[in-house]
């Protein structure tokens, strides 16, 4: 009986951690990687990543971030030509942007994102970018 009890307790919790807000979007977040992108930092490099969300909803879907000429811009849809791409869930992406998954060590490792291309386009995306501390995201 008490096991059981605290087998439904520890499934709560987890329930709480995974919970994503309904007003939870994706693109709001791809966003801010315009919004905090560094045209110093980046100079003249040229970086393509796609973010593809499945299982995921309304938050199904392909975004495209391109940095060319020191500017950064996010589309909606999929470039055929990219340097990187990245495979996951609203709910992994959520879960990288709070710090409750570790993004450099655990996220590729138990499968949560899957890369395609240069698997290290992404944390080459996040040298470009300034995103202030009160903003409170591990990585974009």
């Amino acid at each position: 009986m008490l096991k059981q009890f605290l087998m439904e307790q520890a499934l709560k919790q987890i329930r709480k951690k995974m919970y994503i807000s309904p007003d939870y979007k994706v693109e709001t977040y791809l966003q801010k990687i315009v919004k905090y992108f560094d045209p110093v930092k980046a100079k003249s490099r040229k970086l393509i990543i796609v973010y593809e969300f499945h299982d995921s909803g309304e938050n199904n879907g392909c975004w495209t971030i391109s940095i060319a000429d020191s500017k950064c811009t996010l589309m909606k849809g999929e470039s055929e030509a990219y340097d990187t791409k990245l495979y996951m869930t609203a709910d992994a992406y959520n879960r990288i942007l709070s710090g409750r998954l570790d993004f450099a060590r655990l996220a590729y490792s138990t499968g949560a994102i899957r890369y395609y291309g240069n698997t290290l386009g992404h944390r080459e995306l996040n040298e470009y970018l300034s995103i202030p501390k009160e903003e409170r995201l591990a990585c974009l």
